[in-house]
């Protein structure tokens, strides 16, 4: 389980901590024009408050998604008959200063991505598809090891302390979703939500002693978007409040277990001076990572599907994320 400990090994561990911290999956979904939940391409999931050592890093991430169905402001099926799909490939840099900042690891990251998507009404006989960019997330992000809270782990010499910080590590960040995909007002299918968005967050990753296997790991990330307005056509977004969480087992190289995600906007959209509706799903899912020393790389594959859903497109949906250190 641990015979591939040693510096390599502790390095591919790390640089999984840069693919979770960096991912959140945008498909048309949420009920503000442009049909986006504003956040780093994927969600996070495990090792959601976790900083990786100094260096940077680059991650590759090819996903995709399949429209289930259209829910009404009450939760119900709509009756038009409504489909769509995504595929896509984003990349994130992610750098991670040298200097501490308040006890704790600082960094910053800029993801963008493009990808084809296609919508069809077929009640109104009306389908769009296209390519381009997505709209593009810069962040910086914060994390500051807090300690065991009196649980004993493993013994001081235990080979896995090296790449397994176990006890509670809190974290926070400051991100901006920037709108530079492609965006018309007559879009069906958008790339691009026209709209600058604020997002702030929070994140909480807490790892057992090795009750099971090598550690039991509890990670959450709360997102707060605060949406800016639409001056094409005066739509306002009302601000949403995102929870994104995972509970996982690691296993020597393995690290596997359900993740889900839980959205609610606490605002109703506007338009025009008229309340829209507001948007609340339940997502849920799983996530598998991997760390490959002998590759110099970390993989994490996630997919999750929108169980509950008002006024917006429930939606299945993966990604996969490759991770290297420069």
């Amino acid at each position: 389980m641990i015979r591939l400990l040693g510096s390599s090994w502790l390095q591919i561990q790390r640089l999984g901590l840069v693919c979770c911290a960096l991912a959140w999956f945008t498909l048309p979904a949420h009920a503000s024009e442009g049909g986006f939940v504003a956040g780093p391409l994927g969600g996070s999931d495990l090792r959601a408050a976790l900083s990786p050592p100094p260096g940077t890093y680059l991650l590759i991430m090819p996903l995709a998604g399949n429209v289930v169905d259209l829910r009404d402001r009450d939760g119900n099926k709509s009756p038009l008959d409504f489909s769509g799909s995504s595929v896509g490939a984003g990349a994130a840099l992610y750098h991670v200063f040298e200097d501490m900042v308040a006890g704790g690891r600082f960094g910053l990251g800029v993801t963008g991505a493009v990808a084809k998507a296609c919508i069809r009404i077929n009640a109104l006989n009306r389908s769009q598809c296209q390519t381009n960019f997505t709209d593009t997330f810069i962040e910086g992000f914060w994390s500051r090891p807090i300690g065991e809270l009196g649980l004993s782990g493993p013994a001081a010499d235990d080979p896995r302390r090296q790449y397994i910080p176990y006890g509670l590590t809190l974290g926070m960040s400051l991100g901006a979703m920037l709108p530079t995909g492609a965006y018309s007002p007559e879009d069906l299918a958008p790339l691009g939500s026209n709209t600058p968005v604020l997002v702030p967050s929070l994140a909480a990753t807490w790892i057992s002693p090795p009750w099971l296997g090598d550690g039991t790991e509890l990670s959450t990330r709360i997102f707060y978007n605060v949406h800016g307005r639409n001056d094409s056509t005066g739509y306002q977004a009302g601000d949403m409040l995102v929870v994104d969480w995972a509970v996982t087992e690691r296993i020597g190289r393995f690290q596997l277990g359900p993740a889900g995600t839980y959205a609610t906007q606490i605002q109703d959209d506007r338009q025009n001076g008229r309340n829209l509706g507001s948007t609340e799903v339940v997502s849920v899912g799983g996530v598998i990572a991997v760390d490959l020393p002998e590759l110099g790389m970390f993989l994490a594959f996630k997919a999750l599907r929108d169980i509950e859903a008002q006024y917006r497109v429930r939606v299945d949906r993966a990604i996969l994320r490759i991770g290297m250190r420069f």
